[in-house]
């Protein structure tokens, strides 16, 4: 296994210090998923890898006002890896500002899974926590009461824009001899609303709603293909007032390659998210519903609602065996149908279909630094043995469990396990439907003679022919020391 020391900083309200070390080892081609997957990017695919981690964080009240202040965050976060698609990164590196509801964020900072599990659950349809987080500025709202509402009905909401980091390693990583499609400085465009309807302090039962959708636009394509652009030339996207206008409001919008065929600037993936939530004492469940989209295509029911990510979290109250269970069905086999027609002046009729999630035209998908934006069982490129930037593997279903438990303050532990079927894509289908199961566990340990320090095991399994198998270990130590302690 290799071994390494990560040393980062960090200065928040509980000033503290840290020291990492961390390490992957692994038998068959690539790592087995759970060791790299939903980690923000961090963790290569490749069998054995490791990184060091250099960082500093501070959180600052600006203010007086201890019911209301204005708080100040920053932080820095650097990277060094071996064995990986990089070798020194900037993970995060942000600025933002709080006060009362609002947050104004401002750089790159890790993501989260609206109304999920960020621990247990197997990740986000259209938005997760798998790929190298996009530097942006952000506007949030967080939930507040509509007026009238005596707090039964509330709102919260963001909108933001941003830029990839991946364009060197696209044209690094690409087949040159092939001509194959990478693009660089593609913008990026985020949006959520989401609603709560309930009062737990007056009923134990609330409803969210709410509605996300991600853009990429901007910046240029090389060697893309099809619709009117066959000769491979690189395309400049407009990035004018109209192209950020056109993104946040895609309808009415096309592409420059779109002709006699338009149907939506960029590459707009999305996703309706609807969770709802019994709280009882100590006991919570919840239940959530993910249904995705792309394009204007499955914006509405009219294609039904096949596709989704249907999960319900359990929260237990406390007790030394198990804090949380999760379990998710997921399924991306329909994406509107088998058949896609443009209308044209001699046949007006249009049909969509074969929505190829993640994958696009002109960008290369939905991805960053080749791991997949949304879902980890959407094979992610950074797979692909030739070298080329697509989604070879979008059409899945899935079963997923994930557990965890506190047995002491000095012991937690948690425990994946996913069961997946795939079908390849609608325009290259596998020969034989393909089953790959992954298989995670972990425990972290908090020694009492070495105060502050902790230890991370995680052993798991891949088994099927999507991926192949594997079996490897990750270990992660870590030192924490407290500035406030005297």
């Amino acid at each position: 296994m290799l071994t390494l020391l990560s040393i980062g900083i960090s200065k928040a309200n509980a000033q503290e210090v840290y020291a990492e070390i961390n390490g992957t080892a692994s038998t068959g081609k690539y790592a087995p998923l759970w060791l790299s997957a939903n980690k923000q990017g961090l963790l290569s695919v490749r069998p054995n890898s490791a990184y060091q981690r250099l960082g500093i964080h501070d959180k600052l009240t600006l203010s007086a006002d201890t019911a209301n202040p204005w708080k100040l965050s920053y932080a820095a976060d650097v990277t060094l890896a071996q064995n990986a698609e990089h070798t020194f990164m900037i993970h995060q590196l942000y600025g933002e500002i709080e006060y009362k509801k609002l947050r104004f964020l401002a750089g790159q900072k890790e993501n989260e899974i609206d109304m999920r599990n960020n621990s247990l659950t197997s990740g986000g349809l259209s938005q997760g926590i798998n790929a190298h987080p996009i530097p942006k500025v952000l506007l949030d709202v967080s939930y507040f009461s509509v007026p009238y509402t005596n707090g039964w009905w509330k709102m919260r909401g963001r909108v933001g824009f941003g830029k990839t980091t991946d364009g060197d390693w696209q044209q690094r990583w690409v087949d040159k001899t092939s001509r194959q499609r990478y693009t660089s400085n593609t913008l990026y465009h985020e949006k959520a609303i989401y609603w709560k309807f309930g009062k737990e302090d007056k009923f134990p039962l609330t409803f969210e709603p709410g509605l996300q959708m991600m853009t990429q636009f901007g910046g240029t394509s090389y060697n893309a293909t099809g619709r009117n652009h066959e000769d491979g030339a690189p395309i400049i996207h407009p990035e004018d007032f109209n192209a950020f206008w056109h993104a946040f409001w895609p309808m009415g919008s096309e592409d420059v390659t779109d002709g006699m065929h338009p149907n939506a600037a960029g590459n707009t993936v999305g996703s309706y998210n609807i969770a709802l939530t019994w709280t009882e004492d100590d006991w919570r469940l919840r239940a959530y519903f993910e249904r995705c989209f792309e394009d204007q295509s499955m914006l509405t029911v009219q294609y039904g609602i096949f596709d989704h990510l249907l999960g319900l979290d359990l929260k237990l109250p406390d007790n030394p065996y198990v804090s949380n269970i999760v379990v998710e069905h997921m399924s991306t086999k329909d994406q509107a149908g088998p058949v896609y027609h443009d209308a044209t002046v001699n046949i007006p009729e249009s049909y969509t279909g074969i929505d190829n999630y993640y994958n696009h035209h002109l960008f290369t998908g939905w991805q960053h630094w080749g791991m997949a934006i949304g879902h980890p069982l959407i094979t992610s490129p950074l797979y692909n043995d030739d070298n080329i930037i697509t989604f070879r593997n979008n059409r899945i279903r899935a079963l997923h469990i994930g557990v965890d438990g506190q047995p002491s303050e000095r012991l937690t532990w948690r425990a994946l396990a996913t069961f997946t079927r795939n079908w390849g894509t609608y325009a290259k289908p596998f020969d034989d439907v393909i089953s790959q199961n992954h298989f995670m566990a972990e425990a972290t340990y908090i020694p009492k003679f070495m105060n502050g320090c902790t230890a991370t095991l995680a052993l798991a399994l891949d088994n099927g022919k999507l991926i192949g198998n594997s079996f490897g270990a990750q270990l992660t130590i870590r030192k924490t020391i407290d500035l406030d302690k005297k």
